[in-house]
């Protein structure tokens, strides 16, 4: 304890030793690094304390104004924060293991890097909160407010990657499912759909680390469609398709005028034809020249359009229509 030769199981006056630290706190006095395990301060006012790195281990601040509160790197394994007003907190990489954060207000709180294993945020406004690479294996966030991708972004910039903590990558595959979850029964699908992608990187990763076969097909699926979360990437798939088949046929001098023999290809005819095969259109007014291998290539072709086609409708339903 801050101050003190016993635990506050040991205190006598702990009613009093409790008003001493609400006072300190209150008079703006930096208790960076103190030791407060399990002491009660219910109802706490606490506006712009500085509590780095402080022990609150088991502590009952629940239902406490602590607006603007500085808690990086504190310790509030199982501390009850629940019913606190917490906006503009500053608590990054702060240790909530266990810690009881429902019905709080977190609006604008920095929780960066901070560990939320097994915490209870049911019930909690999450509203401007930053969760960057946090941990939240096995979390309670049922019923948690304002909680999105946004929620997860580094500096919330057009290109920023919104992710959890992914060092554990089955704890990470489990805590973004359960995000996917919650964001779907809430129909945030947009959101869902994010962490769903998350989840089967994830997936694949330990796919990878275990020295799984099955991790080829899933980082084809990821390269070709986002695991069915990016129709974008089989468009774009789609048109490298078309422009390196047109440079096989244009290198191999692959093929004809069905009707007009001599005449010369341009590189946009070979483009043309390619994509015509691709799309199985098959006008039949350039055809492969009349040998196996030219035939099987254009066959390798059609099949590749019909199977990304098939994919892109698939993905296309998947991310514009609710789950």
């Amino acid at each position: 304890m801050s101050d003190s030769d016993s635990c506050w199981d040991h205190i006598h006056d702990k009613e009093g030793y409790a008003s001493s630290i609400a006072e300190r706190l209150a008079g703006g006095e930096d208790l960076s690094g103190c030791h407060l395990q399990k002491v009660v301060l219910k109802g706490l006012r606490a506006e712009k304390a500085v509590l780095r790195k402080a022990d609150l281990s088991q502590a009952d601040l629940s239902c406490s104004h602590m607006f603007d509160v500085k808690l990086e790197g504190a310790e509030l394994v199982g501390t009850d924060l629940s019913g606190c007003d917490l906006t503009h907190c500053d608590m990054r990489g702060a240790d909530l293991t266990k810690a009881r954060l429902a019905g709080a207000r977190l609006w604008n709180a920095d929780l960066r890097g901070a560990n939320l294993i097994e915490a209870d945020i049911s019930g909690t406004d999450l509203l401007n909160a930053r969760l960057f690479n946090v941990k939240l294996w096995h979390t309670e966030f049922n019923g948690a407010k304002s909680l999105g991708e946004r929620s997860f972004s580094k500096e919330r910039k057009m290109l920023d990657n919104p992710r959890i903590d992914e060092t554990g990558l089955l704890s990470a595959r489990e805590s973004y499912r359960s995000l996917k979850g919650y964001f779907i029964s809430h129909g945030m699908y947009d959101d869902a759909s994010w962490a769903s992608f998350k989840e089967k990187s994830m997936e694949r990763l330990l796919l990878k680390k275990n020295g799984d076969p099955n991790y080829l097909p899933s980082l084809l699926m990821n390269i070709l469609c986002g695991y069915g979360e990016k129709p974008y990437r089989i468009v774009l798939s789609a048109v490298l398709t078309i422009v390196l088949f047109a440079t096989a046929y244009f290198a191999l001098n692959a093929v004809e005028y069905a009707k007009v023999s001599g005449s010369v290809l341009e590189w946009t005819d070979y483009l043309y034809y390619s994509t015509i095969t691709f799309t199985t259109v098959g006008y039949g007014d350039i055809v492969p020249k009349p040998t196996g291998t030219f035939r099987m290539l254009a066959a390798a072709e059609a099949f590749a359009g019909v199977f990304l086609t098939g994919l892109f409708i698939f993905t296309l339903a998947r991310k514009y229509s609710a789950r």
